[in-house]
């Protein structure tokens, strides 16, 4: 199964946190990759974000 996302998360080398990254259509990882090294370089790591996909919870810190 060929997964396609319209919403990319990608972190560059030396980048402590993941930025975010949409595309009018869905597409996959290949073409969010190779997007990516032509705007901003190589991303180290990269994840398909899903609307359904349940956002980091803000938990505090006592």
């Amino acid at each position: 199964m060929i997964v396609r996302r319209r919403t990319w998360l990608y972190r560059l080398a030396g980048q402590a946190f993941a930025q975010p990254i949409s595309f009018d259509q869905p597409v996959t990882a290949t073409k969010a990759r190779d997007v990516l090294r032509r705007s901003v370089g190589n991303p180290l790591d990269l994840w398909g974000r899903d609307k359904g996909d349940p956002l980091a919870s803000q938990s505090k810190i006592r």
